[in-house]
């Protein structure tokens, strides 16, 4: 369960760093919000935090306030920040996710050292500056970290065992110049002549041992400022804030080999203004570069603070997703679209509004960046072609049909918590249902869910719905459930955290073959599909 809390614990993290950059959080994303701990929580072995969760949410409920500033927020729902902080208190090491990642707004610092007490020292010193770090003790391992990483400075000591550090520089130098990566090499012999070799080899700084830890600090807090603003005039479109292709290129790359190292998936959405030509048309190029700055401003506020916003050519943009899943990924770009469309924009006549049309897609193993990008850039043809105003994923596109006879049991997953999704696909995906094979989908939503036709394919179904859910409720789901589909070919348990009888009652006169109230056990879930599902193929 351990890694299901990790990133159960992230994803919590990441709602709340989103929810900083923003002037006001609405009361009904706070309840989703504790709702969603209340019922993931104890069912990945958190139970305490469950407890938490469930004591905020009856705070909650009672009180009439819709919109909360930071402070506000952040005072009631403290409770659920001093567990994470605890909770992180006793990671170990070996399970932390990459450090890029973890932490996306830290300067990363790649230390290349093989004295232990020096390297620990630096580490030290260099995370209470609040650098994330890490760490290489020989040549092979440095390259690797460096290429797949991209740090932000370089810490090289000259001599490595059996090993020298000229030997680090002259497979990195070139990739460190062309992304304004300094290095800095660390040595006991400060004479002259090394200090001119390693100038001469690539190396931007020198700083002799023994190490003056305050003076290096300085020296390195200075340097990556400089970077910072320099990578800003080099990288960052100067209209929109957002940044431009060459960034892109980069950091797909990265991502490319970060999924192959760790297979940590990410996705890409490509998103283009509708009908911007005739807003520069009817309204003025200055009124058309409001659109864009307005925009760029309003992705920049409300996405994930580790997503990269990229202008990727006139109204077209691109936002990259680490992390995240293609259901996640649309969620988020669902939101975007939301806000940019409430926005008002003044021509001289009279007032308008925009929209945008996307396509998202996650990184397939072994793919090219530029397949990548084909991919989306069809989605959002495809968005285009029907209608503008709307985000489309491969799951989206219509279905071929199949009326021959079906050997396959579908397990759907309807929740709004890409953790649950993890859970029960590990658990449900090795599961054995005689003479049938076993497919597991996961939804963020009702209406995702009913988007992409998965329900309208051949073969068997066993849906695991969340009761709560901000797009569609659960009850909801079933009743459309029952208007288009024969459910002699479903069986449907509901996931709820309601615990009132009325609610129980119309979800099984609604359709629902069995209830679960979070938290779960997982093993009862499984045992209970198994036996429903059973049930449903016998009498096929």
């Amino acid at each position: 369960m351990k890694k299901y809390q990790m990133k159960f614990v992230q994803r919590l993290k990441n709602t709340l760093g989103d929810w900083e950059g923003r002037p006001t959080v609405m009361k009904e994303e706070i309840y989703q919000f504790l709702h969603s701990i209340k019922g993931t929580a104890a069912s990945i072995g958190l139970p305490e935090l469950t407890n938490v969760a469930e004591t905020l949410l009856n705070h909650l409920v009672v009180l009439t306030k819709q919109i909360w500033e930071v402070r506000e927020w952040q005072a009631l729902i403290e409770p659920v920040s001093e567990y994470i902080r605890t909770y992180e208190d006793v990671l170990t090491p070996e399970i932390q996710t990459p450090l890029r990642n973890q932490l996306p707004d830290q300067p990363l610092i790649l230390v290349i050292e093989d004295e232990v007490q020096m390297l620990a020292l630096l580490k030290e010193e260099l995370e209470n500056e609040q650098y994330a770090v890490l760490l290489a003790t020989n040549v092979e391992k440095a390259v690797e970290i460096f290429y797949s990483q991209k740090p932000d400075y370089v810490l090289l000591d000259m001599y490595l065992e059996s090993e020298s550090g000229f030997e680090v520089l002259e497979q990195i130098v070139e990739k460190a110049k062309q992304l304004l990566i300094p290095i800095m090499v660390i040595s006991a012999d400060d004479s002259k002549y090394m200090r001119m070799n390693v100038y001469r080899a690539g190396g931007f700084d020198f700083f002799p041992k023994p190490i003056e830890v305050d003076e290096l600090k300085v020296l390195l807090k200075a340097r990556l400022e400089h970077r910072k603003l320099l990578t800003r005039q080099i990288l960052l479109d100067e209209l929109t804030g957002a940044y431009n292709r060459k960034f892109l290129h980069d950091e797909l790359e990265r991502q490319v080999a970060e999924y192959e190292r760790n297979n940590i998936d990410f996705s890409l959405a490509i998103l283009d203004i509708d009908k911007f030509k005739s807003v520069n048309d009817t309204y003025g190029h200055d009124v058309g570069d409001n659109v864009l700055s307005t925009f760029s401003s309003l992705v920049l506020t409300y996405k994930r603070k580790g997503d990269f916003f990229i202008r990727y050519g006139g109204e077209e943009f691109m936002v990259l997703m680490p992390q995240t899943k293609v259901e996640e990924g649309k969620w988020g770009i669902s939101r975007l679209l939301n806000v940019f469309q409430q926005e008002v924009f003044h021509g001289a006549t009279e007032d308008f509004s925009c929209t945008f049309s996307s396509g998202v897609v996650s990184y397939r193993n072994h793919e090219s960046v530029e397949s990548m990008i084909k991919r989306a850039d069809q989605l959002l043809y495809e968005a285009k072609s029907n209608g503008r105003n709307q985000i489309r994923t491969e799951e989206d596109l219509p279905l071929v049909i199949d009326h021959t006879i079906d050997q396959t049991l579908r397990i759907g997953i309807i929740d709004d918590d890409p953790v649950i999704h993890d859970v029960l696909r590990d658990h449900l995906q090795n599961v054995q249902f005689d003479g049938y094979k076993t497919e597991v989908k996961s939804f963020l939503g009702g209406a995702s869910f009913f988007d992409s036709n998965w329900h309208k394919q051949g073969g068997k179904f066993v849906l695991l719905l969340d009761g709560v859910m901000p797009d569609m409720d659960g009850l909801d789901v079933l009743e459309r459930m029952r208007n288009e589909c024969d459910v002699k070919d479903f069986v449907i348990i509901m996931l709820t955290g309601r615990k009132e009888d009325k609610d129980i009652v119309r979800a099984l006169e609604l359709g629902a073959d069995d209830y679960l109230t979070k938290p779960f056990n997982i093993h009862e879930l499984e045992i209970r599909v198994k036996r429903l599902a059973d049930r449903m193929l016998m009498l096929t």
